[in-house]
């Protein structure tokens, strides 16, 4: 009960802050800019392949920098309350303290994902009526795109209450970088252990298991799916184990923290 309480109570800080706004526009703006692009796509049978891929290959790379982003500008909000002395006089365990800004980030996060699949598939179907669409692998897109960005919100949090907001920023688009670039074969047999790629690498999986990528890709669909299978055991457990040791660290080191050393 006193973690949502606290978490709605950094929500409510937010209010005229440049964080609102962004949580509020960018996931529709991302997704109209998607629909523009793809507005050249043949509606074929590889459609929904080619839209799948260009929104979770792209959102993938954007989300590991928006998270540093998001953490950042609400980091900002408590620097600029008086360099934190109000966050560590509040009468809460720091448990609740650390947890409810995180968790508070990451649903935030959740939310603006489902908005902008939403949007998006929402516009397909509105703009081209006669494509085929398999809104469940969509869904499932998102919630492995969002499985992977959550160890680097603990990162990120950790990194802007001690060090700044100029240092997180600069991780999340040299992270987004080095994201972008395992995305390619360059990534094959190291992603798993590099954080910024997990979010695309994971999130992009579930196109194998749309209709007709054997036959866009001319191979078997078994293959396919064992590939899928394969991938998602070497992402998904790291993933997972990462963001909860994170999370012990981030509760540990905050417990001990008293403000940042000029």
């Amino acid at each position: 009960m006193f973690l949502i309480r606290t978490m709605i109570s950094e929500w409510m800080k937010t209010k005229r802050t440049v964080f609102r706004y962004v949580v509020l526009l960018v996931p529709i703006l991302f997704s109209m800019l998607i629909l523009a692009y793809i507005s050249v796509y043949k509606i074929d049978y590889t459609f929904q392949i080619k839209v799948y891929g260009t929104y979770f290959s792209t959102i993938g790379m954007g989300l590991t920098m928006m998270a540093g982003i998001l953490t950042a500008l609400n980091i900002i909000v408590e620097d600029s309350a008086g360099e934190f002395r109000r966050l560590l006089l509040v009468p809460l365990s720091r448990n609740t303290i650390y947890l409810g800004k995180l968790f508070m980030i990451i649903l935030v996060t959740i939310v603006d994902m489902f908005v902008s699949v939403g949007v998006l598939l929402l516009g397909i179907k509105i703009l081209y009526p006669t494509a085929n669409i398999q809104y469940g692998v969509f869904l499932e897109g998102t919630f492995f795109t969002i499985l992977g960005s959550l160890f680097l919100y603990g990162l990120y949090l950790i990194i802007s209450i001690n060090f700044g907001v100029g240092s997180t920023i600069s991780l999340a688009v040299g992270g987004a970088v080095l994201g972008a670039i395992l995305q390619t074969g360059m990534g094959d047999r190291v992603w798993q252990f590099v954080p910024w790629a997990w979010s695309g690498r994971i999130g992009t999986m579930p196109v194998y298991t749309l209709k007709g990528f054997s036959k866009f890709k001319n191979v078997n669909g078994n293959f396919l799916k064992s590939i899928f299978e394969k991938e998602m055991i070497k992402g998904i457990p790291i993933a997972i184990v990462s963001f909860l040791i994170i999370c012990v660290i981030g509760v540990m080191w905050f417990k001990r923290w008293e403000g940042r050393k000029y």
